[in-house]
């Protein structure tokens, strides 16, 4: 079945008991089973049917139990408008090496973009929440809810910082992590959300002291990965560099080559090397035109557009099955979506920006 064909189906199951006599109640059990089987904008929708329906989708079990298929998710600014995407990954094809397919998107809106807001700096997509800054002020986005929430600088005294989200899977709540990156700490501030005292950025000493890095702007995915509750990032510690990752993906002078530096043993910093077939492998005309992005979390590599003009196509590469998947996404960027939003047919999607597994909460900020 396909995703819309489901979610018209759960869709009809909850229209149909609403319309079921006053005198007959749905079992709690039931209700919040059918709800979560729903996407965000149902379960959204549905709330404001009933108060006693809005109270489930609001209840802290529900908004930590309601996750939904990590997808890529994409978002970029023209003028004063904010544009938000959301595109599927495709499902794998266990007989084919190389395919060429088509998928509609799942979602799009766009909104007037925040005042006094700067998109440059991001974080990764964690359990739903994105977190950038302007200047030395966090902010975070539930692209589900279409939600910022503005943070108070975490220290008065810094003139730049470095922000991490993180998500602790055993309080199942996000912390917002900064750090002054114009130099050397050992401490940092943390801020947990949805705390009784949200405002308050508490002080935590570190092991080592170090200077974070920012990464590279232009891969448009930030220096970090919060893993299982723990945060990796790229920082430097007397100098040297460390790399905090469990896998880091380079450049190879070696023809048909991308290597792979893999963290075997974290507390001996051991790490061993793969080699896997790049893109040119697949098609060499496509390495001029794509860039790598990030990682599924099924392993696959994730390859965009470096220019996005009247097609909008993503390359998915499994390194280790060595299977390539090529999906053409129809309604971003062609003439219905640029006339529907007054884009221009003949100009260029400028400054997108990447968030890849990202999955709807509807956590309130």
């Amino acid at each position: 079945m396909k995703p819309q064909e489901e979610e018209e189906k759960n869709e009809n199951m909850a229209r149909k008991r609403s319309k079921s006599s006053s005198s007959l109640s749905i079992p709690l059990d039931i209700a919040t089973d059918i709800f979560l089987r729903l996407p965000a904008k149902s379960v959204v929708r549905f709330s404001c049917v009933a108060k006693h329906w809005s109270s489930i989708t609001t209840a802290p079990y529900f908004t930590n139990s309601f996750e939904t298929r990590p997808n890529l998710l994409f978002f970029f600014k023209e003028a004063d408008r904010f544009f938000v995407v959301t595109v599927p990954k495709p499902n794998r094809r266990p007989n084919e090496s190389v395919s060429h397919t088509s998928s509609q998107i799942l979602d799009s809106y766009q909104t007037p973009y925040p005042k006094h807001s700067c998109f440059t700096i991001q974080t990764e997509s964690v359990h739903g929440l994105i977190c950038f800054q302007r200047g030395t002020k966090p902010i975070v986005w539930n692209p589900t809810m279409r939600k910022f929430k503005p943070l108070r600088k975490p220290d008065k005294s810094w003139e730049s910082l470095t922000v991490i989200l993180g998500y602790d899977p055993l309080e199942r709540t996000h912390k917002v992590v900064a750090m002054p990156c114009d130099k050397a700490s050992d401490e940092c501030r943390i801020l947990t959300l949805g705390s009784a005292d949200q405002e308050s950025w508490r002080t935590v000493k570190t092991n080592y002291k170090h200077h974070p890095s920012r990464g590279n702007r232009k891969n448009n995915y930030g220096p970090c990965r919060c893993i299982n509750g723990v945060l990796y990032y790229l920082a430097e510690i007397d100098r040297h560099r460390l790399i905090g990752k469990f896998a880091f993906l380079g450049h190879s002078n070696v023809k048909n080559s991308l290597p792979m530096w893999v963290l075997e043993g974290e507390k001996k910093g051991e790490w061993s090397t793969y080699n896997f077939l790049p893109l040119s492998h697949y098609d060499r005309r496509l390495e001029f035109h794509f860039k790598l992005i990030g990682i599924t979390n099924d392993g696959e590599l994730i390859y965009v557009p470096n220019t996005v003009f009247k097609t909008f196509e993503v390359i998915y590469i499994d390194p280790i099955r060595k299977t390539f998947s090529l999906v053409k996404y129809e309604g971003v960027a062609d003439k219905g979506f640029r006339q529907r939003n007054g884009l221009g047919e003949d100009k260029p999607l400028r400054g997108i920006q990447y968030s890849p597994n990202h999955v709807e909460t509807l956590l309130s900020l």
